[in-house]
């Protein structure tokens, strides 16, 4: 991933046919998967694609001051378009200059979305199974049975083609690019259809044994500590008690606790993934960082940033708060980890977790980003009225040596932070 500029350049280009009956399969079938915003952005490349036979490049600048929206709101917005196959996204570098090419892709037909059992699954996960199926009610064909012969003419009856004629040669080596309707294929981070067949390996637990509930929490839980599907359905079956009814058969605090002991497969090597204060993760630096953050656990992230020790359980307990009492994205949770363990020299102190995490969710933030930024700013803003609240009092006595290094000492904290760590 590269951190967005808000200076840098992109173009839309349709490569596909786009028709006004799009606009209701995405708004009625694709919105309550993707969000209001993710859908704004899909719209407004469409409008900007037309603009830009004139203009040919925007700035994201520009772009993200016409609908106020932040660069972190954007860009994940833009993730999730990417995720159900609606935009594709190239980077092209010259020079100093970036500029971003998104390609605009037709959502599925109806007919072609209900039949794809990630996206139907997605949207009765989001609007339930009952609003799921009356939607797909709604595009239903319905065939009126009609009394009598079908008497209706056929082409071969009126035109009587000869395909040996020169045109139908000549139209058979047509070999030229039209545009159609390109789709995306979609890529998945925890798959349901994983953890169900591997619970199946195991145990005789069908997949209506859950609530809808139950498996948010074991999809959060699973993504929180970074273990793989096969053995969050271990951890599940182990805590499953049949005899209980629906809706809490599964013993999801027993679950948190099993699950903060085990190790994702994907990560079961630390040595040669272990980072220091002082390490530059990846070749871009700062974007490799927030890369990082968006694609690792918080288990993870905090086990790397302690030079790869096993998290303590204490540890554990506050990245699930900051999780579930604060509802705060596990980017987001990395974030507060790697602010808290660099001002705090590498303690991962609660009160100032939860603090931190308090103000992220009153702002909403959502990306590790967005999440950074509000920490940029307004820390250094902090900084400041105590610099001018020092300057202001004369009759005050200057600091001592050991406060000065210690001030100086928490502002190379801070500059290490927004820095590659």
């Amino acid at each position: 991933m590269v951190v967005l500029s808000q200076q840098d350049m992109f173009e839309v280009r349709v490569s596909t046919l786009l028709a006004d009956y799009d606009r209701e399969t995405i708004t009625n079938l694709y919105q309550p998967i993707i969000g209001y915003a993710a859908l704004a952005i899909y719209f407004s490349f469409w409008s900007e694609s037309k603009n830009q036979k004139v203009l040919s490049y925007s700035s994201h600048e520009q772009f993200l001051a016409r609908m106020k929206m932040t660069p972190g709101a954007f860009l994940e917005g833009r993730k999730l378009l990417e995720a159900v196959g609606l935009v594709k996204t190239k980077l092209e570098k010259i020079k100093d200059v970036k500029i971003y090419h998104y390609e605009l892709l037709a959502p599925k037909t109806p007919q072609d979305f209900f039949g794809d059992t990630l996206l139907f699954g997605l949207l009765i996960q989001a609007i339930g199974e009952s609003d799921a199926n009356k939607m797909k009610r709604v595009y239903e064909v319905h065939h009126l049975e009609t009394a009598g012969d079908d008497i209706s003419t056929s082409f071969n009856d009126v035109f009587h083609p000869d395909f040996e004629d020169a045109a139908f040669l000549q139209a058979s080596k047509n070999k030229g690019t039209i545009a159609g309707r390109n789709r995306s294929k979609i890529t998945t981070e925890f798959s349901y259809d994983s953890f169900f067949a591997s619970l199946k390996e195991e145990s005789q637990i069908s997949e209506n044994a859950f609530t809808k509930k139950e498996m948010k929490e074991i999809e959060r839980l699973s993504t929180l500590y970074g273990v793989s599907e096969e053995v969050s359905a271990h951890v599940v079956a182990n805590c499953y008690s049949p005899e209980k009814e629906k809706g809490k058969r599964v013993d999801l605090a027993q679950v948190n606790e099993d699950l903060k002991n085990e190790v994702s497969y994907s990560t079961a090597s630390r040595k040669s993934n272990r980072r220091s204060k002082n390490t530059v993760i990846g070749d871009d630096g700062l974007a490799a960082k927030i890369k990082w953050f968006e694609v690792t656990s918080p288990k993870e992230v905090l086990s790397v940033l302690q030079n790869g020790t096993k998290p303590a359980r204490a540890d554990l307990n506050i990245i699930d708060n900051l999780s579930k009492d604060f509802n705060l994205a596990n980017p987001v949770i990395n974030v507060v980890i790697d602010f808290v363990l660099t001002m705090n020299n590498n303690v991962f102190s609660r009160y100032s977790a939860e603090k931190i995490a308090a103000s992220l969710s009153r702002e909403n933030v959502e990306t590790a980003v967005d999440a950074m930024e509000y920490l940029r700013n307004n820390y250094t803003k902090d900084k400041k009225k105590q610099v001018k609240k020092s300057s202001s009092n004369k009759a005050e006595q200057a600091p001592s040596v050991s406060q000065a290094e210690e001030s100086a000492s928490e502002d190379d904290d801070i500059m290490s932070f927004f820095e590659d760590r």
